[in-house]
């Protein structure tokens, strides 16, 4: 039996429930941000102790001020 891939359009991005269907099976740990459908912020995570959360909170917030996330340039 051959392995079935499944392909996610370019614009999978704007669709939350495809970018948590991508992350399936590849991460150890998540803490995932968002907003739900009533406009509120809401925060989920795996078994991580507050100091790792903390951290990886700080780790991503010193990329993205590095540009680490921004589109680059064509």
């Amino acid at each position: 039996m051959s392995n079935v891939i499944k392909f996610y359009p370019n614009d999978a991005f704007n669709n939350p429930d495809l970018v948590l269907e991508q992350a399936i099976g590849i991460y150890e740990d998540v803490l995932v941000f968002g907003i739900d459908k009533g406009g509120n912020m809401d925060c989920r995570a795996s078994n991580m102790t507050d100091e790792h959360l903390l951290w990886l909170v700080s780790k991503f917030q010193h990329k993205l001020m590095n540009g680490d996330y921004a589109e680059a340039d064509d």
